[in-house]
C-alpha cells in the first residue's frame, strides 16, 4: 500500500496520511521482529561454523591426553565467552528495536534525529520487555525540540484530535440511499457542519 494508491483511491492527501501512519503501527513491528529473527539466524549459523572449525582443528591437534584437556578447556571458555557476546548483543538490539518503536509510536518525524537528543546508556529493559528510563527523556525532548514530532491538536474534552478522519467502506452511494455518501460527509465536515 503506497499514498499514491489511496490518492488514486480519490482520498485526500490528509486521509492518505492518516490510513499510512495506522499501516505503519501494524507493519513496522513485523518489519522489526523479522529483521531481528534474520539477525538471530545469522550468528546462530556463524556460531555453528565456527565450532564445526573448532571441532576441526582439535581432531588435528590431539596427540596426547594432557594436551586435549588443555584445549577442551580452552573451548570451553571460548564458547562461554561467544554465548555471553551473543546474549549481549541479543538484548542490545531488542533495546534498540523497542526504542525505535516507541519514538515513532510519540510521533518522531526523525526517529535517529531525536535519538541524538537522548542518553541511551539511561534507558533499559526490565524482564517483562518494558522500557525504563525512556519517558521522563522523551518528554523533556518534546518541550523543547517539540518540532521533531508530529503535532496533534487536542480537544478540551477528551484529548481526541480536533480533526478526526472516519473512513468507512463499501461502494459510494447512488443517490437512493438516505445516507450522504462519503464525498458529502467530507465537504460538510470541511464546511464546520458536522
Amino acid at each position: 500500500m503506497n499514498r499514491d494508491f489511496l490518492k488514486n483511491q480519490g482520498l485526500t492527501d490528509e486521509q492518505a496520511n492518516a490510513i499510512m501512519a495506522e499501516y505503519g503501527k501494524a507493519v513496522n513491528p513485523l518489519n522489526d521482529q523479522v529483521a531481528k529473527l534474520t539477525s538471530e539466524r545469522d550468528d546462530l549459523q556463524g556460531q555453528i561454523t565456527e565450532r564445526d572449525g573448532q571441532l576441526k582443528d582439535l581432531k588435528a591437534t590431539v596427540k596426547d591426553n594432557d594436551e586435549l584437556t588443555a584445549k577442551i578447556a580452552d573451548l570451553e571458555k571460548a564458547n562461554k565467552d561467544a554465548k555471553a557476546s551473543y546474549e549481549n548483543k541479543l538484548k542490545a538490539q531488542d533495546k534498540e528495536f523497542k526504542i525505535n518503536n516507541a519514538l515513532r509510536d510519540s510521533g518522531a518525524r526523525n526517529v535517529k534525529a531525536v535519538q541524538s537528543l537522548l542518553d541511551l546508556d539511561k534507558v533499559s529493559v526490565d524482564d517483562n520487555g518494558t522500557l525504563i528510563g525512556l519517558s521522563d527523556q522523551l518528554k523533556a525532548v518534546k518541550e523543547s525540540d517539540g518540532y521533531l514530532f508530529q503535532e496533534t491538536q487536542n480537544n478540551d474534552e477528551g484529548g481526541e484530535p480536533k480533526s478526526k478522519i472516519t473512513i468507512t467502506g463499501g461502494q459510494p452511494s447512488n443517490g437512493n440511499s438516505n445516507q450522504p455518501t462519503m464525498v458529502d460527509r467530507i465537504a460538510a465536515r470541511l464546511a464546520g457542519k458536522e
